[in-house]
C-alpha cells in the first residue's frame, strides 16, 4: 500500500507549493525506486503542473475525456474501476517511474461538487497502483477533505512574518497538529533576517522546516515543459554551480518526505544507489 501526499499552502502565490511539488516528484522520479503519481485533480491546478512538462499543443492533444481524473471518477462511480487500471488513465513522464493523471476537464467549482463522495475512494485506489501519490492541494481554505485522505501533508509557508503569524494562530494549524506533516519554506531569500533558523527560533510552534531557495532557471523550465530536462542537466553539479542548492534542498526534502512515509528502503522508494 501506498502513500498519499498533499502539498498545501495557506496563502496563495507566495510559498512555491505547486513547483515545490513538481520539483520532489522529478527528483523522485530520477533518482529514487518508488513509482510515482503526480496529480493535479483540479483544473488550475492540472494546467500548472502539466505545463511543466508538457508544451500547450501537446497537452491538448493528450487530455480528452478519456483519460484522466474524471474517466476513473466515472468508472468508480459505475463500480467498474480496479488498482491495476489506473496506469491506463494516466500520462507516462518517466518510464515505470513517475505518471500524470491528467486532472478534470470540468470547471473548479463544478468538479468539487461532482467529486465530494468519490475523491477519496479513488485515492485509496491509487495507493495501492503506486508507492506514492503526490497532490497538489491548493491553497487557502477548503482542502479539508484532501487533509482526510493524506497520509503526510506537505506545508508551504511563505518567508512573511505577518502571514506567518496569521496562520499559526489558525483554526488550519490546529487541524494540522495532530497530522504527520513537513514543513517547507518556498522561494526562500537566503539573505533575508527572516532564516530558516530564525523562523524556527521565533515560532516555537514550527518544527524542523525545509528551505527551498527561489531559482530562475527552475521557474523558467516549469513555464516552459522543461521540468524533467532541468533535471537531467542538473544532476551532478559542483558547490559552486547556481543551481547547487536549489538541487540539493530539493534532494533533503525527498529524503525527508520518503522516510516520514516509510518508503525510504532501496527499491522501494530508496534511492537507486542504495544510499539514505
Amino acid at each position: 500500500m501506498g502513500t498519499t501526499v498533499v502539498f498545501w499552502s495557506p496563502v496563495a502565490g507566495q510559498a512555491g507549493t505547486t513547483t515545490n511539488l513538481i520539483a520532489l516528484a522529478s527528483c523522485l522520479g530520477m533518482e529514487y525506486s518508488a513509482r510515482v503519481l503526480l496529480l493535479g485533480h483540479v483544473q488550475s491546478e492540472y494546467a500548472a503542473v502539466a505545463r511543466a512538462f508538457f508544451t500547450l499543443s501537446v497537452m491538448g492533444e493528450r487530455h480528452t475525456r478519456d483519460v484522466g481524473i474524471d474517466a476513473l471518477l466515472r468508472l468508480l462511480q459505475n463500480r467498474k474501476l480496479e488498482y491495476g487500471m489506473l496506469r491506463d488513465y494516466a500520462m507516462p513522464l518517466l518510464q515505470d517511474r513517475l505518471d500524470l493523471l491528467p486532472g478534470s476537464l470540468k470547471s473548479d467549482d463544478l468538479f468539487q461538487d461532482a467529486s465530494q463522495t468519490r475523491i477519496i475512494p479513488l485515492l485509496d485506489m491509487a495507493k495501492r497502483a503506486y508507492d506514492l501519490v503526490l497532490i497538489d492541494g491548493g491553497s487557502g481554505k477548503g482542502a479539508n477533505r484532501l487533509w482526510e485522505a493524506a497520509d503526510v501533508l506537505v506545508i508551504c509557508l511563505p518567508q512573511n512574518r505577518l502571514l506567518l503569524e496569521r496562520f499559526f494562530g489558525s483554526s488550519e494549524f490546529a487541524l494540522l497538529r495532530e497530522r504527520k506533516t513537513l514543513f517547507v519554506i518556498g522561494q526562500y531569500d537566503l539573505h533575508s533576517r527572516l532564516s530558516a533558523k530564525n523562523l524556527m527560533r521565533q515560532f516555537p510552534d514550527l518544527p524542523h522546516v525545509h528551505p527551498v531557495v527561489h531559482n530562475t532557471g527552475w521557474l523558467d523550465a516549469v513555464q516552459y515543459g522543461g521540468a524533467t530536462s532541468y533535471w537531467f542537466r542538473n544532476q551532478r553539479l559542483t558547490r559552486t554551480h547556481e543551481n547547487y542548492l536549489f538541487v540539493n534542498q530539493i534532494r533533503q526534502l525527498a529524503h525527508a518526505l520518503t522516510k516520514r512515509a516509510g518508503a525510504d528502503r532501496p527499491f522501494f522508494g530508496g534511492r537507486e544507489d542504495g544510499t539514505r
